[in-house]
């Protein structure tokens, strides 16, 4: 059995003589052929498949694939089979061994296929990771790195000035200023004066983006989303709003997802602010297709979060700019929070009519609200071309009626190309990354050579490449922040046939391996909600908390290998840590004037116990402080196959701040990543400048322990920080089981672990 680690290029072309199935085995029609396609199978892991072709013995593929790999295997197999009727049924394979693909030469031509008198025609190369330059920009993209950019990061919707910031140094000496998301946003909308472009999972009207507090004075307090874009729009601005079409909200129901899809619709009917509620389709024809076509639309979303604007000329300049923000915030109910996380005292004052939980049952005024945790970014300067373009191909794509409707953006009215406006030791470069098809994208046909074709469809799926290739070439450690955390599933101990077959986890854990190999240490550290919003009692979330535990265990098992292999005494979690984040408070904290909940109710155990999960909703991959990726894909399958949710990400970083260029990058990534640290950890040390060492892991885990023993115990009390460890015992062989005593979930009857439950794993991966 071999590792192949890199990228595997394959064009799968055509097949000649096939054997006729359909005749053979139904004798329906003597004009009825086989329908093949053909696929790669890499040990158990399918890695490719084409679209299959409609009654044709020799049927013409040409479907090239450039497959990112991190498998175990000996054989890889080039499958020819028939879709028809029942089920897919094997026509012919042809087997090569993996050391044959080793040595770097492209084995290509005719193959004959074992099982029948077939041939096909194929090409593959494997190229290995040590082969491919380990540069800051993802090559074969899309979009190309852009220089001379602008990134502004964001933790959380507002982030009002706090003492634990005071304890993060920066480049500058001065007190870390932390930026706050929405008052920003609502800044650059009021100041608009050609164009906003929106982009959204959920765009609630009644959102307010400046709220109350002694820290916020802006003009805009209390005016909604709603009321603000209407103004704008009447004002000339050119306002088009994209956001995802529940398929099961349909202006009668709400639909499962609150996303609010057919209120806004209706809120803007008659005004100047226009809407397209787009659902997420797959452009196929026949009866199969017409049922994928639903459950497409029923289970896949639109995902990205993005708002383009223009910003007025600046001083000593003629023309305006444009502006973008990017991340996992949505313009909706709930996402308003701080790094404080109340539960129950911003009821009456922040949150009044805000109200949101999404994971038990109680109301405003019982309280507690669910608090959240989110991560995104402002961009300046070249790389906003890239979302106005991610913007434009989708509504080409999906507002066809509308087309006209997109502003003609030139060199003659915007200074599209210019470079940001700061000082040179501030400018990042940046590139954007996508997962979403052709089906929702019109794709320009200059750079579709950058895409691969899947089942007859372009699938940019550079998001998923933009980690793997950051993950590769990471030296000291890497910081993750994400909703989910499932996937690699062909290297799990069991259920290996799971649709969760992307990298992302089993290149953390190799390159954790490869390190270790080396006589190096490395760390991961990774951040995901106590369990996913929802009923945790519920199948799916039970399903998806099970997925979580295979990947885990997975993870662990080939890093306790590799440290018994090297006889080191040191434990996993030296080098892997999983964490969540929670919010514990004292009951006297608690404003007197609540109404008390009725006895027994949940409400009424998260009165008295004072706490509840932080849900981390953060979509976010910080890379040895010198890098970072934000956007909206979670890891799982879903976001980062690319043929599901579609979704945007941005990679940035400063040049002038690279370790390369400094040794210890101490730039803009560092410090958010500090006060991202200081949120959880209610404050920094000295040892969290430098969390590739086992010391600050070996930290950082003594604290996360402290914060969830405080948590979990039977008295409520106040936890000082919110950073805890993921409630399971990493044993030192590697295998992942519950703490003693915390088999669930604090407040629940939901099991740690999970349980699978049978759903299509389509829906919960």
């Amino acid at each position: 059995m071999t590792l192949l680690r890199g990228f595997l290029y394959a064009d799968l072309i055509e097949a000649e003589n096939l054997p006729d199935c359909d005749t053979a085995f139904f004798n329906i029609d003597p004009k009825d052929l086989s329908d093949p396609f053909a696929q790669i199978k890499l040990g158990t892991s399918i890695i490719c498949k084409t679209d299959f072709v409609n009654n044709d013995a020799n049927p013409k593929w040409q479907e090239s694939y450039r497959i990112p790999v991190c498998h175990v295997a000996d054989k890889l197999q080039v499958q020819v089979l028939d879709k028809d009727h029942v089920s897919a049924e094997l026509l012919g394979e042809v087997t090569i061994r993996v050391e044959d693909l080793l040595d770097g030469e492209t084995l290509e031509g005719w193959y004959p296929l074992t099982g029948c008198e077939g041939r096909i025609n194929l090409k593959l190369n494997y190229v290995p990771k040590e082969a491919i330059e380990a540069t800051f920009e993802v090559p074969d993209c899309y979009f190309e790195l852009r220089e001379g950019c602008k990134v502004t990061p964001y933790q959380d919707a507002h982030c009002p000035p706090l003492p634990i910031f005071e304890s993060i140094p920066t480049a500058s000496g001065e007190t870390y200023d932390a930026p706050c998301a929405w008052t920003d946003l609502y800044k650059a909308l009021n100041n608009a004066q050609r164009l906003i472009y929106v982009t959204g999972w959920s765009v609630y009207t009644e959102t307010i983006l400046v709220r109350g507090g002694d820290d916020c004075d802006h003009e805009g307090k209390g005016e909604t989303v709603g009321e603000l874009l209407k103004r704008k729009a009447s004002e000339g601005v050119r306002v088009l709003i994209m956001v995802w079409n529940e398929k099961m909200s349909n202006g009668v129901t709400q639909g499962f997802m609150g996303t609010h899809d057919e209120e806004t619709r209706s809120y803007f009917e008659g005004s100047d602010v226009e809407v397209a509620v787009v659902p997420r389709v797959r452009l196929l024809g026949g009866l199969t297709s017409f049922f994928q076509n639903q459950f497409a639309q029923t289970c896949y979303t639109h995902h990205q979060k993005t708002v383009i604007l223009d910003v007025p000329p600046l001083e000593g300049e003629e023309l305006p700019r444009l502006q973008a923000f990017v991340g996992g915030l949505d313009i909706t109910n709930g996402r308003y929070d701080t790094p404080e996380h109340e539960l129950f005292r911003t009821l009456q004052n922040l949150h009044q009519g805000d109200f949101y939980n999404g994971v038990t049952t109680t109301t405003n005024e019982e309280g507690p609200r669910e608090p959240w945790h989110d991560i995104h970014c402002r961009l300046d300067g070249p790389i906003v071309l890239d979302v106005l373009t991610n913007f434009t191909e989708r509504w080409g794509q999906q507002v066809l009626d509308r087309h006209s409707r997109l502003l003609s953006i030139s060199n003659e009215e915007f200074l599209l190309d210019a470079p940001a406006v700061c000082d040179e030791g501030s400018l990042w470069n940046a590139q954007l990354f996508r997962s979403i098809t052709s089906d929702s994208a019109l794709f320009d046909f200059d750079k579709v050579s950058t895409i691969p074709k899947r089942k007859g469809k372009y699938v940019d799926d550079s998001i998923h490449r933009a980690y793997i290739h950051n993950i590769r070439r990471a030296d000291s450690f890497l910081y993750i922040e994400n909703q989910y955390f499932l996937g690699s599933a062909y290297s799990w101990n069991d259920e290996q046939g799971t649709k969760a077959h992307h990298l992302i986890p089993q290149e953390i854990a190799q390159r954790i391996v490869e390190k270790i190999n080396a006589g190096q240490h490395f760390t991961a550290y990774i951040v995901v909600p106590m369990f996913p919003e929802g009923d945790p009692v519920s199948g799916p979330v039970q399903e998806i908390l099970h997925w979580q535990h295979r990947t885990m265990e997975m993870m662990y098992r080939d890093i306790a290998r590799a440290i018994e292999a090297n006889e080191l005494d040191t434990h996993p979690r030296d080098y892997l840590s999983f964490f969540c984040l929670g919010k514990g408070e004292c009951p006297d904290e608690i404003p007197e004037d609540l109404p008390a909940p009725q006895p027994g109710t949940p409400a009424s155990v998260l009165r008295e116990q004072a706490r509840l999960m932080i849900y981390v909703h953060s979509k976010m991959m910080i890379v040895d402080d010198d890098y970072i990726l934000i956007g909206s894909a979670n890891i799982n399958q879903r976001s980062m196959g690319g043929t599901r949710d579609s979704e945007v990400a941005v990679g940035c970083f400063q040049p002038l701040h690279m370790r390369e260029v400094c040794g210890e990058p101490r730039g803009a990534v560092h410090e958010f990543r500090m006060s991202l640290w200081a949120e959880h950890l209610n404050g920094v040390e000295e040892v969290h400048h430098n969390p590739g060492t086992i010391e600050c892991m070996r930290a950082v885990n003594v604290a996360a322990d402290d914060n969830w023993s405080a948590y979990a115990g039977t008295e409520p009390c106040k936890v000082d920080g919110h950073l805890m460890r993921y409630p399971v015992e990493v044993c030192q062989d590697g295998s992942v089981i519950a703490l003693i005593g915390c088999e669930n979930f604090p407040d629940t009857k939901a099991p740690v672990l999970g349980a699978p439950n049978y759903l299509p794993d389509k829906l919960t991966t």
